[in-house]
């Protein structure tokens, strides 16, 4: 009764720092570097309550399960963005009781309150649980899954096999990440089947987790350093050198280094044979017939895997749409490559210290601590406990998600395997949490997470890591939506980001909702017809950010606001200087502008014939205004442009644009800078532009020129930027 009262009361406190963690800031908290798939989940639920179909009428690439419960929770509480997110909250607080009943099934009460405080306080879970994500779900039906396949492993009860299969198997009609850690499982319930495969299991398990395994792993980087760096010796090209990479120093970037990757693999499975003196070849074809012999039984196990997936996935997936498969799965395949995944997990881990960016490690602090608290007891010679029950999953399962499954090795990705390995350390800990080493151990995780969660609940938030928080996404958001309010515009939008369509309250096509989707693995021209048709386009700084990311996105997206910018008109622009915008342009006046603009890093973006090529804003005095910048166009067609200081104060700006000029007047003389996007030289009259000159002038950049006009005085020039000193001044495209 003792116990159960103290583990009570620990689970109650875990389950309140969980509320408190997840719930700080759920209603305030935006960020457009990440709200992209919120807004995607949220419009396809909406669309489901309205009777638009994933697969069918929406390009979704994610099974159907997630989508329909989340439509189910809006219909019954609400449709909103908060809403949305309290279903992340409630599926993670079920998470964090099964967690404690896993590690309670695993060894007692302290083991569970212990597994239950790592999940709790795993700041990736404390970043995903308060959003719209797959990731609670795959977190929930995970542990679900571990917790009958520890009561198979200990009690021997087929039927707690096949219901660890079938949880997984719901988690897989939720989303795809969870598929490696399914075929783990049943690798692994199979060889448990009969006692002698479940002795080779039971051995490559006593092998890979083993102390010596850290010194072939250095033996090997030892070896594979030799190598190239005698290969270059003897055969020295630029082709070589970018191809024949150290993995795991190096991340493996292009498709020919999945090469050396298979090399490093290669040696260490030699060095692994030759060290433990391994036979394997009777054993694989003995394996191979005692399955054949228990195929009744495996083919059960199949099946309580399969069932969840043919019901959930062949009612709402196949029959929905002929084309489901190829959206959810085939198309899934093009984002990423066997073989190399631990290599770039490793390498940016090394990267970000490296970079001095260890804001970005915060989510491998959790795997970090199991590392080094494991490597503290072997320095102190103590013998680590073998995890019978968790290590064979955890083998198998870090086999098929880092080296076999195309997984995109980011940790949300890898969970499932995560929760085995933080079982397995659970589990090895030498002896039982008693005293004084389960005091030790409590405090150095409340310390090491506490800290950690305190960075994402907090600092993240505010925008203080290095990790990319958008901090204005709400305020833009709303700025644009009473813009849209008081001038009444209807229509249909083509949202970059679906989260601007969602909160907005905006007419999308379905079916070009997912943007990304679209053009990283569907059919992009798709995406051009819904353009076509758009009365409306918005972007804003998902689009930017991914622009930076991809050559991909550039591309498509670059020609998207090129368009926009020549032959659509803005409406309404709004950015900050640290890189937050939006924009609205429309799409249906089939204008032509040589010059177009917009708002961008809180200054007057500035495009000449398609191309964006420079920022202008003034400063008055000491002051600079390019903290931020808004523009709308008023009623009578020309535009209302207000700059603003850092310290709040403003300067509005009257601006007219015609076909190939652009006008600002100033309420006041202003230094005006002209900062080029690139390289450019200023001419007057045949000569190189003097500080001192005044009048007209002309800009010459590599994709053209243009003239800047007016009663101006020029006070500054560089290949970089032009100040003038002025109170009007026209901006002119040259013939």
């Amino acid at each position: 009764m003792k116990d159960r009262k103290k583990s009570a009361m620990l689970l109650s406190i875990l389950l309140a720092y969980y509320l408190v963690t997840r719930l700080w800031g759920i209603s305030s908290a935006m960020n457009e570097y990440f709200d992209y798939d919120e807004g995607t989940y949220l419009m396809i639920a909406r669309f489901i309550n309205h009777g638009v179909l994933p697969y069918r009428d929406i390009y979704a690439v994610h099974p159907p399960f997630y989508y329909y419960l989340l439509a189910l929770w809006l219909r019954i509480f609400g449709d909103s963005y908060v809403v949305g997110r309290l279903l992340s909250v409630f599926l993670g607080l079920l998470a964090a009781l099964v967690a404690y009943l896993v590690g309670r099934e695993l060894r007692d009460w302290k083991t569970g309150i212990l597994f239950s405080a790592v999940v709790t306080m795993d700041p990736i879970m404390v970043h995903m649980n308060g959003l719209v994500f797959h990731e609670t779900t795959i977190e929930l039906f995970t542990l679900l899954s571990l917790y009958y396949f520890v009561r198979y492993v200990k009690h021997r009860n087929r039927k707690d096999a096949l219901w660890s299969l079938f949880w997984a198997g719901v988690g897989s009609t939720s989303k795809f990440t969870i598929l490696p850690y399914a075929a783990a499982l049943y690798v692994v319930l199979v060889f448990f089947i009969d006692a002698e495969t479940e002795s080779y299991l039971d051995g490559l398990g006593r092998v890979l987790l083993n102390r010596v395994q850290v010194f072939l792993v250095l033996v090997t980087y030892g070896i594979m350093s030799l190598l190239v760096v005698g290969a270059v010796m003897l055969y020295p090209s630029d082709e070589l050198r970018h191809i024949l990479i150290l993995p795991g120093v190096h991340g493996i970037d292009v498709v020919g280094h999945v090469i050396p990757a298979g090399i490093f693999l290669i040696l260490w499975g030699f060095l692994t044979l030759y060290i433990f003196r391994i036979s394997y070849l009777r054993k694989i074809v003995r394996s191979v017939y005692l399955i054949l012999r228990n195929l009744k039984t495996a083919l059960q196990y199949l099946l309580a895997f399969l069932l969840p997936k043919a019901v959930i996935e062949g009612i709402l997936g196949f029959g929905v749409s002929a084309d489901y498969f190829n959206q959810t799965y085939l198309a899934q395949g093009s984002r990423y490559i066997p073989l190399a995944g631990f290599f770039d997990l490793l390498s940016t881990i090394l990267r970000k210290f490296t970079n001095e960016k260890p804001d970005f490690v915060v989510f491998y602090v959790p795997l970090i601590f199991i590392f080094t608290v494991l490597l503290f007891y072997f320095s102190r010679g103590e013998k680590i406990g073998r995890p019978s029950v968790a290590g064979p999953l955890l083998v198998v399962s870090s086999v098929m998600y880092l080296l076999l499954f195309p997984v995109i090795p980011n940790i949300r990705f890898l969970y499932p395997m995560v929760l085995t390995a933080y079982l397995a350390f659970f589990e090895s800990l030498p002896g039982r949490f008693e005293g004084r080493k389960l005091l030790a151990l409590a405090f150095a995780i409340v310390l090491v997470f506490g800290v950690a969660d305190y960075g994402i609940a907090y600092n993240y938030r505010n925008g203080k890591l290095l990790i990319a928080w958008a901090s204005h996404s709400k305020d833009l958001r709303d700025d644009l939506g009473e813009y849209i309010q008081n001038t009444n515009l209807h229509g249909t939008y083509l949202s970059v980001n679906p989260f601007n369509a969602y909160y907005l309250n905006l007419r999308v096509d379905p079916y070009c909702l997912d943007t990304f989707g679209i053009v990283y693995m569907g059919n992009s021209s798709r995406l051009w017809e819904t353009a076509n048709k758009s009365d409306y386009m918005l972007f804003s700084t998902w689009m930017y950010a991914m622009s930076r990311e991809s050559k991909v996105f550039e591309k498509t997206f670059g020609k998207l606001k090129e368009r926009a910018v020549v032959n659509g008109s803005l409406l309404y622009a709004e950015s900050y200087g640290r890189g937050d915008v939006i924009e609205l342009f429309n799409n249906s006046e089939e204008k032509s502008h040589v010059i177009g603009f917009s708002s961008f890093f809180g200054k007057l973006q500035l495009w000449v014939n398609g191309s964006e090529v420079a920022y202008v804003y003034p400063s008055v005095g000491n002051v600079t205004y390019s903290w931020r910048a808004i523009i709308k166009r008023n009623p009578n067609g020309e535009y209302d442009l207000a700059y603003y200081s850092r310290n709040g104060n403003s300067i509005a700006v009257r601006l007219s644009q015609d076909g190939n000029s652009l006008t600002l007047s100033f309420p006041v003389v202003v230094n005006l800078t002209i900062e080029f996007k690139e390289n450019a030289v200023a001419i007057q009259n045949g000569k190189l532009l003097r500080e001192g000159t005044r009048g007209k002038f002309t800009v010459f950049y590599p994709e053209g020129s243009f003239s800047v006009g007016g009663n101006s005085t020029v006070t500054l020039v560089t290949s970089s930027k032009v100040v003038i000193q002025c109170r009007e001044v026209r901006i002119e495209a040259e013939n």
